[in-house]
């Protein structure tokens, strides 16, 4: 399999032109391999000028997995190139220069609704893409839309065919008429909250209309209140990264039957996430066309939880007698007048303890799903089995059925590889991915996008050292702890596995280091201190400390673990290794009284902790 500019499954020169190939002296190939593919109804040279106006597409190496000779190209490249079955093609290695500048045409109006267009471009060329031609049009997914949007190359610098691999690439970005895309521009279909006016709606069934609300930074909750005036029902959902919010994609949501009204949603603001200032609000009609009315309230009290009665009545009295009917404690002087007269007027729901006035609208509409607990309005049936009991499959797995459309959006919400989330890395909205395989992915709680988009390195600005960005903020609190520590003029532990303050001992160790040397014999030469602790490391060299997370490669244990080295060394290796160690402690045994200064920096010791 290929994919445009990065993917090429298996490209192998032509043997009789390998010259042309030749990429010198070095067994390693150069990055990135480019090559380019193009229509030819001849093998030889002098044929080229004949198919000059063949179109040619460039494409990168996706993986070396084809058969010995074979080159792999799917169908949306051999369409690109104007290949049919049966057709010669020649595929060339080429070396484009590195793109400056690249002017980009929108093909699609779809494109003003990114909130970021040029970060979601940045993002997806930076993964997908190897090199730019002009001409070519590619394709970018988009998180929240059910298509991709569409872009042409309309211009590049220096050449028409760039390598944009690690490159500072100046990108503009136009409408087909010329004009210079707004990514911040406003879509004429969603309307804006204002907090404090009510809004009309009209959603026909099945439909639904967006709203934008922009929420202050000082405010502590909203409330967004929807009220169905004509009798039918709307489900009300919201979301910070979707657009197109729907019953199964979003984050906020009440989905609550038509008999309980008002529909609302309350969002505290610590369920946004640091910067956000605008959610999307959709209400979406279910059956009928339905005009609602929606309202939204900041830092409004939380409404009143409603009271439900119990569904036993309070015991009896003693003067007092339980009606069979309604359940009531009557007196019993008046006990047989009530009874004639409730059964004569009152009937008890054979379901629930709710009693109905006789023949009346709401004993009538009364309905109770045959499937689950759930009781209401006969107008609430339809949209409760939609919603509990109509089984439905997700697109990232079509062969799995959920049981319902609230389990099937709960796994859109949380788990599903298709939620949209804001990359921490790339700041654009994107897919999360599936599930992470790796331990430090699983303890950091990322998925594969993220995971993917932490694994690029960058350069420290204070060490130089090539860091994943993931690990950026680690390394910089490493550097910041060796600055505290400089400023404080902490003295580091000589061994070099412990990174605790040195203490005062003759070896330069922490507390925690000396412990296992520590003797209340008197030694005024050190001479002891000195076999104890060739002793201690002649046993870690040669069988290890036993500890299964030991990493100290000057330990046997450590080795094994590391590498799976578990030939230990033999008595004349480790003394060897022992020698420099012991000659840099050497003054301590000619110290007067124990006092004597050593360059503990030379010392390369490596202590198990």
């Amino acid at each position: 399999m290929v994919a445009r500019h990065r993917q090429l499954s298996q490209t192998r020169p032509d043997t009789n032109n390998a010259s042309d190939y030749a990429f010198g002296d070095s067994d390693q190939l150069p990055s990135p391999l480019i090559f380019r593919l193009v229509r030819r109804s001849a093998v030889s040279p002098s044929e080229k000028a004949k198919h000059a106006d063949l179109k040619a597409v460039y494409c990168g190496v996706r993986e070396f997995s084809s058969e010995e000779g074979h080159v792999g190209v799917p169908e949306w490249l051999m369409h690109d190139a104007g290949l049919v079955t049966g057709d010669s093609v020649a595929v060339e290695f080429v070396r484009p220069e590195k793109g400056l500048f690249a002017q980009l045409q929108a093909l699609d109006g779809a494109a003003k609704l990114v909130d970021d267009l040029r970060a979601l471009l940045e993002a997806h060329m930076r993964f997908k893409l190897t090199t730019l031609a002009v001409g070519e049009t590619f394709q970018v997914p988009v998180g929240g839309m059910d298509r991709p949007l569409s872009f042409s190359v309309v211009a590049l610098e220096p050449m028409n065919v760039v390598d944009i691999v690690d490159t500072d690439l100046s990108v503009d970005i136009v409408h087909a008429d010329g004009s210079v895309i707004n990514s911040q521009m406003d879509d004429d279909s969603i309307g804006e909250l204002v907090p404090g006016v009510a809004h009309n709606v009209d959603v026909a069934g099945g439909q639904s209309r967006i709203f934008q609300l922009h929420i202050p930074a000082q405010s502590k909750s909203i409330d967004v209140v929807v009220t169905c005036q004509s009798g039918g029902d709307v489900s009300v959902c919201a979301s910070r990264l979707v657009r197109n919010v729907s019953i199964l994609d979003n984050t906020w949501f009440d989905y609550s039957l038509p008999s309980k009204q008002p529909k609302r949603l309350r969002i505290e603001h610590n369920e946004l996430p640091s910067g956000s200032n605008n959610i999307y609000v959709s209400i979406i009609g279910f059956a009928t066309t339905t005009r609602a009315t929606v309202e939204v309230h900041f830092d409004a009290q939380r409404e009143p939880e409603s009271t439900v009665l119990a569904e036993t009545a309070l015991e009896a009295g003693p003067n007092e007698s339980v009606c069979t009917n309604c359940g009531s404690n009557v007196p019993k002087d008046r006990f047989i007048m009530h009874q004639t007269v409730c059964e004569r007027h009152n009937c008890k729901c054979q379901h629930c303890p709710r009693v109905f006035k006789r023949g009346s609208v709401e004993f009538e509409q009364h309905w109770h799903c045959d499937m689950c607990t759930e009781a209401g309005d006969v107008n609430d049936r339809d949209k409760h089995i939609y919603f509990s009991h109509t089984p439905r499959a997700c697109s990232c797995d079509p062969a799995h059925m959920y049981p319902s459309v609230v389990e099937l959006a709960a796994h859109r919400r949380t788990e599903c590889p298709e939620r949209l989330i804001e990359c921490q890395y790339c700041h654009t909205n994107v897919a999360q991915g599936s599930l992470a395989t790796t331990a430090e992915a699983i303890l950091r709680g990322q998925r594969e996008h993220e995971w993917s988009c932490g694994s690029r390195s960058i350069s420290c600005v204070k060490c130089k050292a090539y860091v994943p960005i993931r690990q950026v903020k680690t390394h910089m609190q490493l550097h910041e702890m060796k600055e505290q520590r400089a400023r404080a003029n902490i003295v580091p532990c000589v061994n070099r596995e412990c990174t605790r303050e040195r203490g005062d001992n003759p070896l330069g160790l922490c507390a925690i280091c000396f412990g296992p040397f520590y003797s209340g014999q008197h030694d005024p030469d050190n001479q002891r201190l000195l076999k104890r602790l060739a002793r201690n490391m002649h046993s870690q060299l040669t069988s290890g400390c036993g500890s299964k997370q030991c990493r100290n490669l000057h330990c046997a244990s450590g080795r094994a673990n590391a590498s799976g080295d578990v030939v230990p060394l033999t008595q004349t290796a480790a003394a060897a290794m022992l020698i420099p160690v012991l000659k840099a402690y050497a003054p301590l045994a000619t110290a007067t009284n124990g006092h004597l200064t050593i360059d503990y920096s030379d010392i390369d010791l490596h202590l198990c902790v």
